[in-house]
């Protein structure tokens, strides 16, 4: 999975230094950061699948190449992470203010803009909003455009022995869709497919992968593109990783019933 806002940076030198044209000399830093937006408190940064998976950056020279076998030093200015050498980060805590973390990538006297690691409990279970939704239909198609009729999810993680689940904020949540028992691949659009508005409302973005919000939800909304019978049925399936090594992806469902649009 990726992170859905990923962190490009590319930092520059000084403007009063000037800039070598040695092609194996370091002028710029690209730190693309974590995949993830968060990173579980007691443990090290890791892969959906549990895997540790330490911060990259990459050295360009004056051309904007990648320099083969740049070296690079990551540090944070918060001391709830711990980072090494090797680009491996631990989170020794939660931060009490719950802002995120920062992590930065230095080259010589090039330092990366920081990329941010909010620090969490672990997601172990989830929920859908609404078991059951309907999307009406067109000529044209028809989804859940509005806000309200968004599918969401909401995330939980334990907190302490014996004390209600919370939220879990900054958790990546992967959607696909389930059509006459067949899963149908994010990317395939044909008949139907998980959108998002795009930032002026006006077109939809196919978009399959969510990050969870400050009250632990995710959501996506839901495009039929067309209705060949009186009525029929669409299940949106929402996963979860608990990102720790053999642990199974984690599931909920909500059904939607397609039918076809009121005459007006």
């Amino acid at each position: 999975m990726k992170r859905q806002l990923s962190v490009f940076a590319v930092v520059l030198g000084a403007a009063c230094t000037e800039v070598t044209t040695d092609p194996n000399t370091i002028v710029a830093v690209r730190f693309d950061g974590s995949a993830y937006p968060s990173i579980v408190a007691d443990d090290s940064l890791r892969d959906s699948l549990g895997a540790l998976q330490p911060l990259r950056a990459t050295g360009l020279n004056y051309k904007g190449d990648p320099i083969e076998g740049a070296g690079f030093v990551f540090s944070s200015p918060d001391t709830v992470l711990r980072v090494y050498e090797t680009g491996d980060v631990f989170a020794t805590r939660r931060k009490t203010d719950a802002t995120p973390a920062r992590v930065f990538a230095t080259a010589g006297k090039l330092q990366s803009v920081p990329d941010s690691l909010f620090v969490v409990q672990r997601a172990d279970s989830f929920k859908a909003t609404k078991p059951t939704d309907t999307i009406f239909v067109n000529a044209t198609g028809g989804g859940t455009s509005s806000d309200a009729s968004r599918m969401i999810f909401s995330v939980f993680g334990d907190t302490a022995t014996g004390q209600p689940k919370a939220p879990v904020p900054s958790w990546l949540v992967s959607f696909q869709l389930r059509y006459h028992g067949t899963t149908i691949p994010p990317t395939d659009t044909s008949y139907a497919y998980t959108f998002e508005l795009n930032s002026a409302r006006t077109a939809r973005v196919p978009t399959y992968i969510d990050t969870t919000e400050s009250g632990g939800a995710a959501s996506r909304r839901v495009f039929i593109r067309t209705l060949s019978v009186p009525e029929d049925t669409v299940v949106l399936i929402a996963t979860i990783r608990q990102r720790k090594e053999n642990t199974a992806p984690i599931k909920d469902s909500t059904f939607i019933v397609i039918r076809p649009a009121p005459t007006p």
